[in-house]
């Protein structure tokens, strides 16, 4: 409430409202792909309750390219070939593929068309402006209106786009524009979307012209409208900056960086948010780092700073760090912790979390959760490093005698932090669950999150111990045989009397895809967690086991099973 009224009375001495912003592309593919009416009102209420003020939505995008390329005439089997499932979804807004998981039915389409509106809808009653899809030239494969051909990205071919300073674009562009407006039923004050998304050939094209012609269509459309631009691997080059108006731009700058303070950003005159980029794919594993979000005030320090993004792909792992997060960024800026105020801060999150009354504080199952959650923050919260993600679980990747990391572009260097510790911290837990309904005042959340907790601490110290027995499976009988027993611990755990926690039960995941899309939906998810793309058109891929999850019956029925195979 302080920060609320301290950020008000900036306000009103005339500073910009802080940006805070939720969502990028993949997150909306990896975490949202089939999220029901009644998941995506908790979630709305989930943003507002905590000071977000701005979203991507992609829901009601199949729509709008319908509508536009039946402007242009392509045919319906153009269109219906053009256009991936909901798991592709996010790497074609991006250009990076087309068609994946297609075609889908007209009613898909239009349905999805109305939970856009809604989702949009819901949104602004909240006070959250959504970032609707802007259009940058991209166009079905083969060759129309002289689109330039973009290459391969990973195992696809990439849609061709149009030079942005060329006449087809400018007309195209108001096509897209009256029919984004006409789909969604407002004029959006934001609007996504990226030049050359990782890679792209630019041969021939005047690339900070192109960037000016594609802010222009926005501005003719949409007067005022913001271009949120994302700051992620070499973009925005250069070249493309020098294309943007400041007055209309903002840039999200991704940061997958736990193991240092949060800094200021330099995009020269653009204004900018600091998004961090904690999780990648969905991938379970205990992972963050504490310290760096107790100091995400260190950011603010520059006078294009406008505010935070939350941008994980894969969300609802790891609550303290997103908890913390959310904490700081409605902290008045420039607002940091120091160590005491960060552990009185995680103390009293502990007791919020099990519901934990005062009076109960010196018992010794509470002074056993908060044990374990120290053992937690100087451990697997306390990353020192840069790397893409939670060290993965070598359970998870294709079998082999080598065996590290489980997806291309996975973390190598393995733990930071000495695995006994974070076994106190199960052994703390494994004390405490006889009488945690009793110290929680049988609270249905707290025993959900104690449920959770304990669930994934068990899991990734079998992880770890399946990751130190890697390297001598090859030479070693009792090895293999140790390992193949963790895993079977793994695919056969029943969360005992708490249960198997919604987040880790594939069934329950592929419970919303089906209600949503049927067996469709049910095999993009299975494709999207496994081999990601299609192995019937593109063979195996780089993409492969990208979005590893340790859902008990993957683990069960995919990932033990390559290994007892290979073994």
């Amino acid at each position: 409430m302080l920060a609320t009224i301290l950020s008000a009375f900036s306000f009103a001495r005339g500073e910009m409202p802080p940006i805070r912003l939720a969502y990028n592309y993949c997150t909306l593919s990896y975490t949202f792909a089939y999220y029901s009416d009644e998941e995506w009102d908790a979630e709305i209420e989930r943003l507002a309750d905590r000071g977000y003020n701005v979203a991507l939505v992609i829901d009601g995008t199949f729509k709008v390219w319908q509508q536009t390329l039946r402007s242009l005439g392509y045919s319906e089997e153009e269109i219906f070939a053009f256009i991936p499932d909901e798991c592709a979804r996010a790497w074609w807004l991006m250009g990076n593929l087309t068609g994946e998981g297609g075609p889908l039915d007209q009613k898909t389409i239009d349905e999805d068309a109305a939970r856009g509106r809604r989702i949009c809808a819901k949104m602004r009653e909240k006070g959250i402006e959504p970032i609707l899809q802007g259009f940058t030239g991209m166009m079905p494969l083969g060759e129309k209106y002289g689109a330039l051909q973009q290459g391969k990205w990973a195992c696809y071919e990439r849609p061709p786009i149009l030079n942005p300073t060329s006449e087809a674009f400018y007309k195209i562009s108001k096509v897209w524009y009256r029919e984004l407006e006409k789909v969604y039923g407002f004029k959006p004050k934001y609007l996504a979307g990226d030049l050359f998304h990782e890679g792209g050939k630019i041969d021939g094209v005047d690339v900070t012209a192109a960037t000016r012609e594609v802010q222009a269509a926005q501005q003719r459309a949409f007067p005022g409208v913001i271009w949120v631009v994302q700051a992620w691997q070499a973009n925005p080059t250069l070249d493309i900056r020098a294309g943007l108006d400041p007055r209309f731009t903002l840039i999200e700058a991704l940061v997958k960086d736990m193991g240092s303070q949060p800094a200021p950003k330099d995009f020269g005159p653009l204004p900018w948010v600091w998004c961090e980029v904690l999780n990648f794919g969905g991938n379970h594993g205990l992972y963050g780092n504490l310290r760096t979000f107790a100091n995400l005030g260190k950011a603010a320090d520059s006078p294009t700073f406008r505010g935070y993004g939350s941008l994980s792909e894969g969300f609802f792992t790891n609550p303290i760090c997103y908890d913390l997060f959310d904490e700081m960024m409605m902290r008045p800026k420039g607002s940091v912790m120091n160590d005491e105020e960060l552990a009185n801060w995680v103390a009293g999150w502990i007791d919020k979390r099990y519901n934990i009354a005062i009076d109960k504080r010196e018992e010794k199952s509470a002074k056993l959760l908060h044990e374990a959650w120290n053992c937690l923050a100087k451990s697997v919260y306390a990353c020192p490093y840069c790397q893409e993600g939670t060290v993965e679980n070598v359970l998870c990747a294709r079998p082999s005698w080598q065996v590290n990391n489980v997806s291309a572009w996975g973390p190598r260097k393995g733990l930071w932090y000495e695995p006994a510790i974070l076994e106190r911290a199960l052994e703390c837990f494994e004390e405490v669950k006889g009488n945690f309904v009793e110290l929680c005042g049988n609270n249905r959340e707290a025993i959900d999150n104690f449920a959770y907790d304990f669930y994934d601490i068990k899991r990734q110290v079998r992880a770890n111990r399946l990751r130190k027995l890697a390297p001598n499976l090859k030479n070693d009988k009792a090895a293999r045989d140790e390992f193949i027993a963790i895993a079977r611990k793994m695919a056969n755990e029943d969360g005992g009397a708490f249960g198997v926690p919604e987040e880790f039960s594939l069934d329950s995941q592929l419970r919303g895809a089906y209600k949503r899309a049927g067996v469709r939906g049910v095999k993009a998810f299975l494709r999207m967690i496994t081999t990601w793309a299609d192995e019937e058109k593109h063979g195996r891929s780089e993409l492969e086991d990208y979005a590893n999850r340790e859902y008990r019956e993957l683990i069960e029925l995919y990932y033990l099973k390559r290994w007892e195979k290979f073994l």
